[in-house]
């Protein structure tokens, strides 16, 4: 009878220095996801607030706005003019379109007594209000499906012409 062959069908065992770096790799893993749920934990990752101000033409102009957010979320954007001694007439503020894209509007307060868009831009008029500041607030979340950040401007227009105007950026975060 001729000798069989008998084959162990158990692995071969790993060497120290692969185990090893199974080890490092799963260690690396898990603090790094302990890392990002810490950063998820403190809200590193959700909505963050800065305001841009600018004067000119006798007008002072802020935009409270959210200088990073994530598709989803109530989303920050409130406008202020002020006019030392009140105001004469309609408010008119112009706003970049694209920028105003990214939210689904859920109201804007006050009203506007009238709206329209060009190429470039979503321009409102508002009734002058009693007293020399005019707040607008826009309640809105950011479109689920946008993923990146856009730049916007606000200006107030006067006759038609900008007399002060500020810029500002939205960071998206996946």
């Amino acid at each position: 009878m001729a000798a069989t062959s008998v084959r162990s069908t158990m692995p071969e065992r790993p060497s120290r220095d692969r185990v090893a770096g199974a080890r490092m790799a799963r260690r690396l893993g898990i603090g790094l996801l302990a890392v990002f749920l810490g950063l998820g934990a403190i809200n590193a990752f959700g909505v963050r607030s800065d305001r841009v101000s600018a004067s000119g033409g006798g007008y002072e102009l802020t935009v409270t706005y959210a200088a990073m957010s994530r598709p989803g979320l109530a989303t920050p954007w409130d406008v202020e003019v002020r006019h030392p001694g009140g105001f004469d007439g309609p408010i008119t503020i112009a706003t970049t379109g694209d920028y105003m894209d990214m939210f689904d509007e859920n109201g804007l307060d006050p009203d506007p007594s009238s709206a329209t868009a060009t190429e470039d831009l979503i321009i409102w008029e508002f009734e002058p209000p009693d007293g020399d500041t005019l707040t607008v607030s826009f309640d809105a979340r950011l479109e689920p499906a946008v993923q990146s950040g856009r730049s916007g401007r606000t200006s107030v227009l006067v006759d038609g012409r900008t007399v002060v105007r500020v810029a500002y950026t939205t960071r998206v975060m996946p």
